[in-house]
């Protein structure tokens, strides 16, 4: 993309709020980290962690997904910890610590959470019958040191992932349905002695009506149930998300709509990024501020944007056509001195989400009979409407950010600020031993994926990446 800049970045309101996010930052970037992992015998210390990647999607997913690697000497792999590989489990303690390596407050909490750790073989040095004969741990302790990669599970999700419920049930909003059924059986489930969530936050359905009665179905499992009523009566018109996230020190199944750019301007936690050119702060230290219920985060570093509404639209419609199965039940006629005349207005659902600046509007007829969902097909075509944006966001801290959090990304167009809302699809965390210190301290990169509102004005910033190519595993698409 052209650089077409008339005034100096510097200059710009934009560098202000970065400016202001450095010097009135508390937050942590360093963080202690220490490790222990429990086998059936025994608790063993892990000191050389290295590095740890967290992989959230929203999009797609119910869970987060944690990979560590670690450094052992051979005799405790082979003689401590492989005979236990099939029942492992994993604490992870994470100290905020301040930049420069001297204790102090800052707004990030110690947690200590305790994970179900899943060992795969493959990714693990194989024990050969020469190791196994050799009992001796310090003699096989002196020969080398491996490597171990395990996968961790939170252990509230992992039992909560494989609960199913069913039933019929009457007289019930969406709203009170999904909380009352996710809460009551996700308290059947206790990790030593507590319940296995402290909440379940749901956004307000677009769907508010009282349903006469919803059946659910045997087998259906727990953190399905949003995704089992979106698409049979419809909970959202702009997708739908389940996700178990800690947040906030909580432990919370999250329900929420996955495309709603509209909801930045409601009263929940969001989070607004200010793009900075990488060679203005090439080591970012300070990267991000809490004010109230607002995250405000200086990103740098690449920026990948891919818009392909336009094409989605002219493929797949900007609206769409449906008969409304209620409408059947309320008199779809009307008579006249002719005769009787179907009302078209009463027999269908009829939107177009966005019109085209050609004028040329695609709704075509999507359901073959009639039906009172118009939901999903909301959904479709809000999804079509919007881009996607991946950003970086250095010297980070991942348990800030949670499922669907409403998001402004703010960006420098002819040196004027333009703000575009979205929603965070994707979290990509890589965190890693920073060597300097002489404590064990850790910083995260997160890469984030954004469903976002298509640029309607050429950043000054140039995008690494060309527009409608995305290299990243997720794609909104």
């Amino acid at each position: 993309m052209a650089n077409n800049r008339k005034i100096p970045f510097e200059s710009s309101t934009v560098w202000m709020e970065v400016k202001n996010i450095i010097s009135q930052s508390r937050g942590a970037t360093l963080f202690d980290i220490k490790g222990i992992l429990h086998t059936e015998k025994e608790d063993i210390a892990v000191w050389d962690i290295n590095p740890i990647i967290t992989e959230r999607d929203y999009l797609k997913s119910v869970g987060d997904t944690r990979i560590i690697r670690f450094k052992v000497p051979l005799g405790d792999y082979v003689n401590r910890i492989h005979p236990f590989r099939e029942n492992l489990e994993f604490t992870i303690r994470r100290t905020p610590i301040a930049t420069g390596g001297d204790k102090r407050k800052v707004n990030s909490t110690l947690s200590v959470t305790r994970y179900k750790a899943i060992f795969n073989p493959k990714n693990n040095p194989p024990i050969g019958a020469s190791d196994i004969q050799m009992h001796n741990i310090e003699d096989l302790n002196r020969i080398d040191l491996v490597e171990v990669q395990i996968e961790l599970c939170h252990r509230s999700l992992e039992p909560l992932r494989i609960k199913s419920t069913s039933g019929v049930f009457q007289k019930q909003t969406l709203s009170s349905f999904i909380k009352a059924i996710m809460g009551y059986e996700a308290n059947q489930i206790t990790i030593e002695g507590k319940p296995c969530i402290d909440a379940v936050d749901i956004v307000e359905p677009d769907n508010d009506s009282t349903l006469p009665h919803i059946t659910v179905p045997a087998g259906t499992r727990v953190l399905n149930l949003p995704t089992f009523l979106q698409e049979e009566v419809g909970v959202y018109n702009r997708g739908i998300g389940t996700f178990f996230q800690v947040y906030r020190g909580k432990k919370t199944i999250f329900v929420y709509p996955v495309y709603d750019t509209e909801r930045f301007k409601g009263n929940s936690p969001r989070v607004i990024f200010y793009a900075v050119p990488q060679d203005k702060l090439p080591q970012l230290d300070k990267s991000y501020m809490e004010e109230g219920d607002i995250l405000k985060i200086a990103v740098t570093a690449q920026r990948v944007y891919t818009d392909t509404a336009e094409l989605a639209m002219m493929n797949g419609g900007n609206g769409f056509r449906m008969p409304a199965a209620a409408a059947f039940m309320k008199k779809p006629v009307v008579t006249d001195e002719t005769g009787p005349k179907a009302n078209r207005a009463r027999l269908n659902h009829e939107t177009i989400i966005k019109s085209r600046k050609d004028g040329l509007n695609y709704a075509p007829v999507v359901q073959k009979g009639p039906s009172s969902n118009p939901h999903t097909q909301m959904s479709r075509i809000w999804k079509n409407t919007l881009g996607q944006l991946d950003i970086v966001w250095e010297n980070a801290d991942e348990e800030l950010i949670y499922p669907g959090m409403p998001c402004r990304y703010i960006y420098l167009s002819q040196g004027k600020a333009i703000s575009v809302h979205g929603t965070i699809l994707f979290v990509h965390g890589l965190t890693t031993r920073e060597g300097k210190l002489n404590t064990q301290a850790y910083r995260t990169t997160l890469r984030l994926t954004l469903a976002i509102e298509p640029f309607s004005h050429v950043p000054d910033i140039e995008f690494n990446g060309v527009k409608g190519e995305i290299d990243s595993e997720l794609s909104i698409r």
